[in-house]
């Protein structure tokens, strides 16, 4: 019995004879205890000394790291929290199960760490890299191993209790709840859709980022101008505390022209300029094109409260537009509105309110308080649900400065109240192409202005639906961007010019004829200095 017990002992956990069983001891040599020291304080000497990964050419192997490998490793360890941008087939997965297989050995606390992804089987997949990892590390560096399996991994504590804890998920709202998390790495950032990454990041970022020594890690590939885009943008504006760190495809020794010729070729121009570029860039069928997209930047908000984000606080004499999109309130599409600054050119979107909870009879009081603030701003409903919050807002809360539209020849059109109106405009599909039309001028033209990263976001992804249209593209919103179609809408009413005596048509046009001047080469003539080639001279100038 005694030389059976022996042997299953050498077997190792679960038969794996690689692995430490939990309360097998191993006596550390000087050598040992010199050699986990340097590991300590170095995860990058102890990947390359102690990591193993499996090549397809080559089977198991050293993981010898590059130098952006290196740079992404120093920063997780030093910072606290780090978002790397990575081009595909980069190693960003391997580089972190590295790091955080260091973290899980060598931290001063007891590590509980989080691996989620857009699906459980994505965070495994990164589990499965750790734990091959951890299977070929020596004993002697080795902690007891108390639980294993495909998607956790519990390793022996001090006196035998549990100590570090790595356990798998995906990014729902509920998938952290009631578990504590020094460590939260999520994989593939981009890839969330925007409304599961919305309830994930409001119910696990406040926990776990407010924490002295926690940590959490964003790794991604861009894929157009989400939630991913706005933690990069303001990472490298130092406005949201994430470190940023940037790999280029040219820094891998083994990636040259030939190979992203090949992958061009592949890809196609787009996803290569996604992927392997890393460059944001919107659907293919954007209403405006990736050059004004890409051109688009984000500015903090001076205000930010129950829906509310403000960058820029009203102006004495200034005057303001606002346009209002009204959702039931029951945790579907939201209620938005827009606050748009049109004293001059170019037009500024200066604040904006999302919130798909808010009780339609409660809409009405905060539309009134902003656009009050706003020197009583012109108000523009969308009433294709319900005229109810317009009603509220203009006969019971008796807001003047409200836009009614009346029905004429040429379609719907700003009231002058001499005619039946109703409390707004009725979004069909003729008041939708006039909208996005306008719209797509005033963004590529650069006569409006935005800073909102939600709102980019929406234009990001509004695209051509394929039946003459544009709308959301799956997974994402176009509540705040509807709000910008009804300004579009709004400047091609004879009213709008009246609001601030600009003629924005017109002054389209005199720049693009101002610049086509400007670009085209005078007329030049050759002449021997006779009285007749002079004077044919004096009329041509």
């Amino acid at each position: 019995m005694s030389a059976l017990l022996d042997k299953i002992k050498n077997r190792g956990y679960l038969g794996n004879s690689n692995l430490k069983r939990a309360g097998e001891i191993i006596e550390f040599t000087e050598e040992n205890v010199l050699e986990w020291i340097k590991c300590k304080d170095d995860p990058v000497y102890f990947t390359n000394t102690y990591c193993k990964i499996i090549s397809l050419d080559d089977g198991l192997v050293d993981f010898k790291t590059f130098e952006y490998q290196n740079r992404a490793i120093n920063t997780m360890h030093n910072e606290r929290n780090t978002i790397a941008m990575f081009p595909r087939q980069a190693g960003k997965t391997t580089t972190v199960a590295a790091y955080i297989l260091h973290y899980i050995l060598f931290a001063d606390n007891v590590p509980n760490v989080a691996i989620v992804g857009h699906k459980a089987a994505g965070a495994r997949e990164v589990m499965q890299r750790l734990q091959l990892m951890y299977e070929y590390l020596p004993k002697w560096m080795q902690k007891g191993i108390k639980t294993w399996n495909k998607g956790n991994i519990v390793l022996e504590g001090k006196d035998g209790a549990d100590g570090a804890q790595v356990f798998t998920g995906a990014t729902t709202s509920s998938g952290l709840r009631g578990k504590s998390v020094s460590l939260l790495y999520i994989d593939e950032c981009a890839i969330i859709p925007s409304t599961v990454a919305d309830e994930f990041f409001t119910a696990a970022y406040p926990t776990i980022s407010s924490g002295e020594k926690t940590k959490i890690i964003i790794t991604s590939t861009p894929k157009g101008y989400n939630h991913f885009w706005k933690f990069w943008s303001e990472a490298e504006l130092g406005k949201n505390g994430f470190v940023p760190v940037r790999a280029k495809w040219q820094e891998h020794p083994k990636r040259n022209q030939k190979w992203a010729d090949e992958q061009l070729s592949l890809l196609g121009l787009l996803k290569f300029t996604q992927e392997v570029e890393c460059s944001f860039l919107g659907s293919s069928a954007t209403l405006v094109t990736s050059t004004c997209l890409s051109n688009m930047v984000t500015k903090p908000y001076i205000y930010v409260k129950d829906g509310l984000d403000i960058m820029e606080r009203p102006i004495l004499g200034h005057s303001y537009v606002m346009t209002v999109d009204t959702s039931k309130g029951v945790g579907g599409d939201s209620s938005t509105f827009a606050i748009i600054d049109v004293t001059n050119l170019p037009y500024k979107l200066v604040g904006k309110y999302k919130d798909n909870l808010i009780s339609p009879m409660l809409f009405p009081n905060i539309i009134y308080k902003v656009a009050t603030d706003y020197n009583n701003a012109f108000v523009l409903f969308e009433v294709n649900m319900s005229e109810q919050i317009p009603h509220i807002f203009y006969h019971e809360l008796e807001y003047e400065n409200l836009l009614t539209v009346s029905r004429g020849p040429k379609g719907q059109e700003i009231s002058g109240g001499f005619s039946k109106t109703q409390l707004g405009l009725q979004m069909d599909k003729r008041v939708k192409n006039i909208g996005c039309s306008n719209l797509k001028i005033l963004l590529e033209e650069t006569k409006l202005i935005i800073h909102d990263a939600d709102v980019i976001n929406e234009i990001s992804t509004f695209i051509d639906n394929g039946k003459g249209s544009y709308a959301a593209d799956d997974g994402y919103h176009d509540d705040l961007v509807m709000n910008l179609v009804m300004f579009g809408w709004l400047t091609t009413q004879a009213f709008f010019k009246d609001i601030n005596m600009i003629d924005l048509r017109q002054r389209i046009y005199d720049e693009r004829m101002k610049a086509i001047d400007n670009e085209m080469l005078p007329v030049g003539f050759l002449t021997d200095g006779n009285e007749e080639d002079a004077e044919l001279m004096s009329f041509m100038m």
